[in-house]
């Protein structure tokens, strides 16, 4: 299957903790108590949220690209509670390549308890079983050591480093890159 045809069906997933799901406007509050944090921001592309506005912006985004076969973002929800606490998602995808980098944000309170891993899991899996991928790959600032640790923790190996090849935030930045392949997976 392409990614651009599984875009058009965005499953869901649970796991021990978590439920992956699409997002709506109903997460807004959730979604905005994270993306409104300047630590959770610092790291992104994306500036801090300074309104609810702004996130209901980036949630209608990622809805219409649901409508378009365009977004592949998943909730963060935590099975005890029905509270969204991160997105995931799947960025830059090639289906010439069979490639895929894995992307996602976490509310800081939950940050070191294992979250970030437990909700990519299922989309690697996903990743090399429905889709048929080749490599899924993650890009990290080379200060995110709790990033870092996702991707070993998910078995990426580090390929190097990108020297200042993002301009984020007035500055130029320094990229890890990691990945893994099918056949090591």
């Amino acid at each position: 299957m392409e990614v651009e045809n599984y875009l058009k069906e965005i499953p869901e997933f649970k796991t021990e903790r978590l439920k992956l799901r699409k997002l709506s406007f109903s997460d807004l509050e959730d979604v905005f108590a994270f993306c409104s944090n300047p630590n959770v921001a610092r790291p992104m592309t994306w500036e801090v949220n300074s309104s609810k506005d702004v996130t209901k912006e980036f949630l209608s985004m990622v809805i219409t690209g649901y409508e378009k076969g365009e977004s592949a973002e998943w909730a963060i929800e935590r099975n005890v509670t029905g509270k969204v606490i991160g997105v995931a998602a799947f960025i830059d995808w090639s289906n010439k390549h069979k490639c895929v980098e894995l992307g996602y944000f976490l509310s800081e309170d939950y940050w070191g308890r294992g979250i970030a891993t437990e909700a990519l899991r299922p989309l690697v899996h996903y990743g090399f079983g429905t889709l048929n991928l080749n490599r899924i790959e993650g890009r990290v600032d080379t200060d995110n050591i709790g990033s870092q640790k996702v991707m070993k923790k998910l078995g990426m190996k580090y390929e190097g480093t990108l020297r200042k090849n993002e301009f984020i935030k007035g500055e130029y930045r320094d990229t890890e890159v990691y990945s893994i392949l099918k056949s090591e997976y």
